[in-house]
């Protein structure tokens, strides 16, 4: 984060994202020009060892100039994590090679008589190979629409090939230039015989791209609802919204416009406004460089105080009387870096903040009368567990709704990975099936759309 904002750049790659690039350091690697449509490699396989693996093409959270250029590849086996996260880099058009345990593995796609790649074999060394074939087949459409300020966004829709009308899950990205391509987040749901909207953030593609503000990603996304649910093959009664992380702030702005979702799914999301969530990242990011004690409360202190400075409409300039008493100070230098922050953080980041520091989804949720269901992590560095759950519970308790869930994931970070007691990072197992269950329940999945 203070690289962040010392370029004044805000790119926090929240979301699954964080957690999957500590876990297994990962690399974005290059998608050779000329190679098969990276859509080709989403879905789902199941392994004659009995594992589905579900994935794809995963390119959340970073800049794709052009599309396709940046990226890897993700799997899991949401049932029983014996074979995920997998995190791929491409070996060649048709093998992909894990990044992650286990070490050395592959994944090989095998074209069928229609060039279609519905058959995979998983290597595993000291292991014979292990054939498996795709199931839960979907079609994906390219697909755009207009947002309320006549911005287009564009996206990709899957759909599950079987009758319809579908059940429909819109999913609304966290912060840093996301874009259509989720793997496992965009699949997974089609297994319960969910259809799935992803879509680019607005402007992502430019090279001067700064991230948008709440109100204008909450309509892009009221947006989406809106376009899909004026289709034949969609059932406006069974289409939500799923947001993770900065999509805790979003989704909820665009779950109090029309249409109405019939569902909120919030995964990681802040409970507590942005600009509380901010300082609370920045602080644990302080504390993993060395700063505790009175130091560590000094510069937080600092922190907030910069953000009633924005917020109340003060220039970025102001900021130089403010932090002058520090400059030499250990403490502000390991937090803020080297002079003051107005030659540090940008003009455009300082108004982002302005406007979008106060925003929380606490005033939103209390309007809408919908089922919720909302994971946090015990041990989210980017999400302070406590005040989140407060403020969601009053949130709820003043709406008129009846059905809304909190569900804290034990032991979890913020991409809900969990530490083994011999430090072994695995994804936690509470997350999938308990979100299956929930929108089993609620009649938002199609159970007779899969034989």
């Amino acid at each position: 984060m203070r690289d962040a904002r010392r370029s004044g750049d805000r790119d926090r790659r929240c979301g699954f994202v964080a957690g999957l690039a500590a876990g297994f350091a990962l690399a974005w690697t290059a998608v050779a020009a000329g190679e098969r449509p990276v859509e080709d490699y989403a879905g789902s396989f199941r392994l004659e060892s009995g594992e589905v693996l579900t994935g794809g093409y995963f390119a959340q959270g970073t800049r794709i100039v052009p599309e396709g250029e940046e990226g890897s590849f993700l799997y899991v086996d949401v049932d029983g994590l014996a074979k995920g996260p997998l995190l791929f880099r491409r070996e060649s058009e048709l093998v992909l090679r894990s990044l992650g345990p286990p070490d050395g593995a592959t994944l090989e796609f095998v074209p069928g008589p229609d060039g279609g790649l519905d058959e995979v074999v998983w290597r595993e060394e000291g292991r014979p190979p292990v054939r498996g074939a795709r199931v839960y087949p979907h079609t994906t459409h390219r697909v755009a629409w207009r947002s309320a300020d006549g911005t287009e966004i564009v996206g990709q829709l899957l759909v599950p090939d079987c009758p319809g009308p579908h059940p429909l899950m819109v999913l609304v990205g966290g912060s840093g230039p996301t874009v259509r391509h989720g793997a496992t987040f965009d699949t997974h749901p089609l297994q319960l015989g969910i259809a799935t909207l992803t879509y680019d953030k607005r402007g992502v593609h430019a090279e001067d791209w700064s991230e948008p503000g709440f109100e204008t990603l909450a309509a892009d996304a009221a947006a989406a609802l809106r376009w899909a649910v004026e289709r034949a093959d969609v059932d406006p009664a069974r289409a939500g919204y799923w947001g993770s992380s900065q999509g805790g702030w979003v989704a909820p702005i665009a779950a109090t416009e029309e249409p109405a979702p019939a569902y909120l799914v919030v995964r990681a999301g802040p409970g507590v406004s942005s600009g509380e969530a901010f300082v609370h990242e920045v602080r644990q990011e302080n504390r993993q460089e060395g700063l505790g004690g009175s130091d560590l409360d000094h510069a937080t202190a600092l922190l907030e105080e910069i953000q009633r400075m924005a917020t109340a409409g003060r220039p970025l300039a102001a900021t130089d009387a403010l932090v002058a008493p520090y400059l030499d100070e250990p403490w502000y230098r390991t937090a803020f870096g080297e002079g003051p922050i107005s030659e540090r953080w940008s003009a455009t980041w300082w108004s982002w903040g302005a406007k979008n520091w106060p925003i929380g989804p606490e005033p939103y949720l209390a309007r809408v009368d919908l089922p919720v269901l909302w994971f946090l992590a015990e041990y989210d560095q980017n999400v302070p567990l406590v005040p989140s759950r407060a403020a969601l519970a009053r949130a709820f308790a003043a709406s008129p709704g009846s059905d809304e869930t909190i569900v804290v994931i034990e032991d979890a970070d913020h991409g809900f990975f969990v530490t083994d007691p011999d430090g072994t990072r695995r994804y936690t197992p509470d997350y999938f099936g308990r979100l299956r269950d929930w929108l089993t329940e609620r009649g938002f999945t199609d159970e007779d759309c899969w034989p």
